[in-house]
């Protein structure tokens, strides 16, 4: 599947008044607590209601552990924030490994349930909906979750994290792509998971997430990231 393709995969909305997308002109240094902080007020500054960010990057680089940290920042002055993963939605493992188990194209596009998902979350929250469902299934047991609604606010924000994000089939309203190498990938995936690497090479090449992201973090060196994007 080439580049047009990616076109109708996960798109970004952009309604009217303030721009989630700021002019990317270089990367600025950051401590830890600066980006946490600088993502938290970008967030909180441009969606005055409620709304979904993405964060696009696998667990294992820190995509989660940022995620929950803006989350808690977010809290901490007053706002909403409801943390949500892929790895909750993924399909059952019968349908995942139904080719294999280190095939590209379902590892990009069918690991997660992302009809489930826009389902579940994404249209609720459009509709004005007073509650969602936040996990769907549990990746380790493989069994589906009977889990209780969970309270999103009128100005609550989700805060979404998964690894291939702009390859799945749903509309967030604001995409946070971390940006690291292919080395650093391999220093912290798993070895069960080292065959994602060249899926990664593939997914930067074919869906442009660096370009279509609002913000990217580099993220090589998480004690010392950088970021574009945010003022």
């Amino acid at each position: 599947m080439g580049p047009g393709a990616s076109q109708r995969r996960c798109s970004v909305r952009r309604g009217p008044g303030k721009s989630w997308q700021g002019e990317r002109v270089r990367f600025t240094s950051a401590t830890p607590e600066r980006l946490v902080d600088s993502i938290a007020r970008w967030i909180d500054d441009r969606s005055p209601e409620r709304g979904v960010v993405g964060f696009d990057g696998p667990e294992e680089i820190g995509t989660a552990a940022l995620a929950d940290n803006v989350a808690a920042r977010l809290i901490a002055v007053g706002r909403p924030a409801v943390r949500v993963s892929t790895r909750w939605w993924w399909r059952p493992a019968s349908l995942r490994l139904e080719f294999g188990r280190q095939e590209v194209d379902t590892l990009l596009r069918g690991w997660v349930d992302s009809a489930a998902l826009g389902r579940e979350i994404i249209a609720p929250l459009a509709a004005g909906a007073s509650h969602i469902v936040a996990r769907l299934r549990d990746p380790t047991t493989d069994r589906s979750l009977r889990e209780q609604t969970e309270a999103v606010p009128a100005n609550a924000v989700v805060l979404l994290d998964g690894p291939f994000l702009a390859a799945l089939e749903f509309t967030v309203d604001a995409l946070v792509h971390l940006k690291v190498s292919n080395a650093a990938l391999a220093r912290r995936l798993p070895a069960e998971r080292q065959w994602w690497i060249p899926v990664f090479e593939r997914y930067r090449r074919e869906y442009r997430p660096e370009d279509r992201a609002d913000v990217v973090v580099s993220y090589d060196h998480p004690s010392a990231p950088a970021m574009a994007g945010i003022g």
